[in-house]
């Protein structure tokens, strides 16, 4: 994969009807998704572990969901520790909503602090235009 998509379920809309249209369909990006690509019947922890080490990046789509999930934390860890362990930049962030001042923990704080970020800008086309450009060549 290109990258893998770490996101809270509520911001699958965003994922399916933005995300997924313009890096997969317009830019020709393989991404995985876990909402379409994970099987089931299998020990989630070990399909994330799985194929975060199969992708080149991770995107993370930042939110207070995404802050608040137990299930975003840990494959922030994942892909934190393949950043420890490679020693490549990984982990691509995004900011998608907002973040009230205070909520994000320290060590997604640290990677915030030390690396370049994107923010999504909604109703805004040039900065959309700009952003799924700098998405891009991050990948």
């Amino acid at each position: 994969y290109d990258a893998f998509l770490s996101y809270n379920f509520d911001d699958f809309p965003w994922v399916k009807y933005k995300l997924m249209v313009e890096l997969e369909k317009k830019r020709e990006f393989k991404l995985c998704v876990p909402h379409r690509d994970f099987p089931g019947g299998e020990i989630l922890e070990e399909i994330i572990v799985d194929r975060i080490h199969r992708s080149r990046k991770t995107i993370m789509l930042l939110t207070p969901e995404f802050i608040n999930s137990h299930w975003c934390e840990f494959e922030f860890r994942m892909a934190r520790s393949q950043l420890f362990d490679s020693g490549n930049d990984v982990i691509v962030a995004v900011i998608l909503k907002p973040l009230p001042p205070g909520c994000v923990s320290g060590s997604l704080y640290q990677v915030l602090k030390k690396k370049l970020y994107l923010e999504w800008v909604e109703d805004n086309a040039i900065a959309q235009d700009l952003f799924w450009t700098k998405l891009s060549d991050a990948l």
